[in-house]
C-alpha cells in the first residue's frame, strides 16, 4: 500500500541556535561497531560479522555509529540502523525522510519473525557470540517518521532482533513489548491522535519531535530542538533474551520499511549495553558534571551482574578493597574505583571497568564535647568551619531540641538553657549537622531552717540536694570539714558549700540543743477497787516553774488534768507528758486492782486447782501494813502452818506441805507496826 505523502504536515524549518544534535560516523566496520561500541568487552566471544544496507545495492548507507554530541538524546553514543540514509538522522527535525529506492531489498528473516510483509530498504548487522550469563540484554530506542499524527494509527515499518541458538535451533525475536511476545511497532506504541485512534502503550512513547496539533497534551519538544531528524521516538527499551551459558548464538539486528520506501525508521542501540558477560559501571561522577554528591553520601556502584558463578574483586586507587566480593559496592569517598569480574564459565574471561567518582567536600567543624553549665551562666557554641577554602556559599542554621531557632544564622550561638543544640552547616550545597548537649547544672541545697532538739547531745546535719546527682559532689562546711555530713553538739549557725560539676550552692541552718524533761511515775500500781490513789509525776532536768502536764488514760487525754498529780480510781494505763520549752518527756504506769479486789481478809479458801480462791491472798494487806508472819492453827490450837513475810502462799497445807483436811482453822496475822489480826478461815475442797 502506497501512503499519501501529501498528508504529512510540514514542520517548521526554524532552527533554534544552541540545541545540539547527534553526530554520525559511518567510517567504522561492522566488526568495530559490534566489538568497540555495542559490546566493548574483553570477555566477548564474537565472530562471523556480516551486514547489509543500501550501499550494498548502490543506494544510501543505513548503518553507522552515532554520538549524542552534548544533546539531550538518551544515549551518549551507540549504533544506528536505518531504513534510510544515516547521514540524515541528525536533527533538528526539519525534513521528512523517505530515503532509498526499490532496488534496495527488504529482509526475509524480518518478515518471518514479525507481522511485516513486502519489506524494503533493510539494514542489518549479524554476528555470532557465546554468552557467559543466562540472560543477555541491550538497550534501544525506536524512532520513526510515521509519528506524524496520522500514520501511527495505521502504518508501521518493521524491525527485529532475531536470536538463534545454534545448538537447539530455537529462534527468538527480542524486539517485543516488555513482558509480551508482541513485536514493537509504531502502531502499538503511541499517544491518542484526536479523531483517528486511541492511545496504546503510551508509557513507552517518549515524545514527538515537533509540537503536535491533534493532541497538544502529548509529550513533545519543538522540532528545532530535536537532536534527531525523526518525528517521534520511544523511551529507552531493553531487549532481553534467555540463553544457555556457553552455547553459540547468532543475532541479527534488522530494520526495514514495509510495503514502500517512504517514512523511514531508525533504531538506536546504546553503546556498551549489549551484555553477554560485560560490566559497565557507568560514566564518571565528576564535580564539574553536576552529578557529584556530598562526602559521606552513599553511592552504589552496581555491575548489574547476577551470574551466581561469577566472582568479584573491587579496587580503589589501585588497591584491592578487602572483603568486597559482591556485585555492588557502596562508596562515600572520592577515588578511582575498578571492578574485575571473573566468569567461571570461562576462567580466561575477566570483565573490567572502572569509574572515577568525586564527592563534594563537606563542611568540617567541631562543636566539642557536651557541656555542663552553672545556673545563670551562658555558653557559646562555636560551629565555625575549619575548611572554608574548600567550600562555597557557607550557611548556618541552629536548632534546639529539633526546632529551628529563628534568626540564628551565624557560626556561634550563646545558650543558657538545657537542651540538645544542633548546628546545620551548609557548604558546597552539602549539609552537615552536628549535636551538642548543654546541661544547665541547676540544683539546691537544703539544711533546714531551724532545728530544735530535745535531749540529744549531738546531731548529724545532712544536706538534701535537689535537682542534681550528688555522687561526685564536694563539700566545705563552716567548721572547715569536707565530709558530706557533719555531727555538731553546740548551738549556733552552720553552713555548707556544695560543688557539683564545678557549680556551687550554699545553705545554712541554726541549731538549738535543749534538755529533755525526765519524768517518773513509778512501777505498776496495784490498788483496792474502792480506794483512790494519787499518781505523782516526778520531774527532773527541767524548770518546774515552766513545765506543763498532760495526762492520759489508755491513750485518751484526760481533759482538764494539768497538775503534776492525778487521782485515780479505775484500772488502766496512765501516762503523762511533761513539756518544757516544747521538749516533751513522758512516762506511764499501769494501775490494776489486786486479785482480791475488795481488799478483805477471806473467810475461806477452796484449794482445788480451779484457779479460783485457791490460796489465802493477803497481798493487799502486805502492801499496806507489811505482814511479818502468818500462823494457822487447827481447832485444837495446834500450829499447822507458819510463814514469815507472808503474801499469798498458803493453799491449805501444813508448813511441810501436807494437805489439811476440810474444816475451820484459826489464823493470826502479825504486822510490823500494828496489832495482829486474827480470825477464822474455812478450808473447803
Amino acid at each position: 500500500m502506497i501512503r499519501n505523502t501529501l498528508a504529512f504536515i510540514c514542520l517548521s524549518v526554524i532552527i533554534t541556535i544552541g540545541h545540539a544534535q547527534i553526530t554520525i560516523d559511518d567510517t567504522m566496520t561492522v566488526q568495530q561497531l559490534v566489538e568497540d561500541i555495542l559490546i566493548n568487552s574483553t570477555c566477548a566471544e564474537v565472530s562471523n560479522f556480516s551486514s547489509s544496507t543500501g550501499t550494498d545495492f548502490g543506494d544510501v548507507n543505513g548503518i553507522a555509529a552515532f554520538d549524542a554530541n552534548g544533546s539531550d538524546f538518551p544515549f551518549d553514543a551507540g549504533v544506528i540502523l536505518s531504513s534510510g540514509d544515516v547521514q540524515n538522522a541528525p536533527g533538528p527535525n526539519t525534513t521528512l525522510h523517505s530515503d532509498g529506492g526499490f532496488g534496495w531489498p527488504g529482509d526475509a528473516d524480518l518478515e518471518a519473525n514479525t507481522t511485516a510483509t513486502n519489506t524494503n530498504n533493510a539494514s542489518f548487522i549479524e554476528f555470532d557470540f557465546v554468552p557467559f550469563i543466562e540472560e543477555i540484554s541491550f538497550d534501544f530506542i525506536m524512532a520513526s517518521e510515521e509519528y506524524n499524527e496520522l500514520f501511527e494509527c495505521t502504518f508501521s515499518d518493521a524491525f527485529a532482533f532475531i536470536l538463534t541458538d545454534q545448538t537447539s535451533g530455537i529462534v527468538q525475536n527480542l524486539a517485543v513489548l516488555p513482558g509480551t511476545t508482541t513485536p514493537i511497532e509504531v502502531t502499538n506504541i503511541r499517544y491518542e491522535v484526536g479523531g483517528l485512534c486511541n492511545a496504546i502503550n503510551e508509557e513507552y512513547f517518549e515524545r514527538y519531535n515537533f509540537e503536535p496539533v491533534g493532541n497538544p497534551l502529548a509529550p513533545s519538544i519543538p522540532a528545532s530542538d530535536s537532536p534527531i531528524d525523526f518525528n517521534g521516538q520511544t523511551v529507552v527499551l531493553t531487549a532481553l533474551g534467555t540463553v544457555v551459558v556457553g552455547n553459540a548464538y547468532t543475532i541479527k539486528l534488522v530494520v526495514a520499511d514495509e510495503t514502500d520506501t517512504a517514512y523511514d525508521i531508525s533504531i538506536y542501540l546504546g553503546a556498551n549495553s549489549f551484555n553477554i558477560g560485560n560490566v559497565d559501571l557507568g560514566d564518571d561522577i565528576l564535580l564539574g558534571d553536576g552529578n557529584a554528591v556530598c562526602e559521606n553520601t552513599v553511592v552504589t556502584l552496581d555491575t548489574m551482574e547476577d551470574d551466581p558463578t561469577a566472582t568479584f574483586e573491587w579496587f580503589k586507587d589501585g588497591d584491592i578493597i578487602d572483603g568486597e566480593t559482591g556485585p555492588q559496592l557502596d562508596i562515600s569517598v572520592s577515588g578511582l574505583y575498578r571492578v574485575e569480574i571473573t566468569f567461571n564459565q570461562n576462567q580466561t574471561c575477566v570483565a573490567v571497568d572502572e569509574i572515577l567518582v568525586e564527592f563534594f567536600t563537606n563542611p568540617e567543624f567541631d562543636l566539642g564535647p557536651d557541656q555542663l553549665i552553672c545556673d545563670e551562666q551562658s555558653y557559646t557554641i562555636v560551629a565555625t568551619v575549619t575548611n572554608p577554602n574548600d567550600l562555597t556559599n557557607i550557611l548556618y542554621k541552629w536548632f534546639k531540641d529539633g526546632t529551628e531557632i529563628a534568626g540564628e544564622i551565624t557560626s556561634t550561638l550563646d545558650v543558657n538553657e538545657t537542651g540538645t543544640y544542633t548546628a546545620e552547616v551548609t557548604g558546597n550545597d552539602c549539609v552537615i549537622a552536628k549535636d551538642i548537649f548543654i546541661e544547665i547544672v541547676q540544683f539546691s541545697v537544703e539544711l533546714g531552717d531551724f532545728i530544735n532538739l530535745c535531749g540529744e547531745e549531738t546531731y548529724e546535719i545532712v544536706p538534701v540536694i535537689v535537682g542534681a546527682d550528688a555522687t561526685d559532689a564536694s563539700y566545705l562546711w563552716s567548721t572547715g570539714e569536707t565530709s558530706s555530713t557533719i555531727v555538731v553538739s553546740e548551738n549556733g549557725f552552720y553552713s555548707v558549700e556544695v560543688t557539683i560539676n564545678g557549680c556551687t550552692e550554699t545553705d545554712d541552718v541554726e541549731m538549738n540543743f535543749r534538755t529533755l524533761p525526765i519524768v517518773t511515775l513509778g512501777d505498776i500500781l496495784e490498788k483496792c477497787e474502792q480506794d483512790i490513789e494519787t499518781l505523782t509525776a516526778m520531774v527532773s532536768n527541767a524548770d518546774l516553774d515552766l513545765v506543763t502536764y498532760t495526762w492520759f488514760r489508755d491513750g485518751g487525754e484526760l481533759v482538764g488534768e494539768t497538775a503534776s498529780t492525778l487521782e485515780v480510781e479505775e484500772e488502766g494505763i496512765y501516762s503523762v507528758e511533761v513539756s518544757n520549752d516544747d521538749c516533751v518527756g513522758t512516762d506511764d504506769i499501769t494501775v490494776m486492782f489486786y486479785r482480791n479486789a475488795n481488799c478483805v481478809v477471806s473467810q475461806g479458801i477452796s484449794p482445788n486447782a480451779d484457779n479460783f480462791n485457791d490460796f489465802f491472798d493477803l497481798q493487799f494487806l502486805d502492801d499496806k501494813k507489811d505482814i511479818t508472819k502468818l500462823s494457822i492453827l487447827n481447832r485444837l490450837g495446834t500450829l499447822v502452818y507458819e510463814k514469815q513475810e507472808y503474801v499469798d502462799e498458803w493453799i491449805g497445807t501444813t508448813t511441810d506441805g501436807e494437805e489439811l483436811p476440810v474444816g475451820t482453822y484459826f489464823y493470826v496475822i502479825e504486822l510490823s507496826t500494828e496489832s495482829p489480826i486474827t480470825g477464822w478461815i474455812y478450808i473447803n475442797k
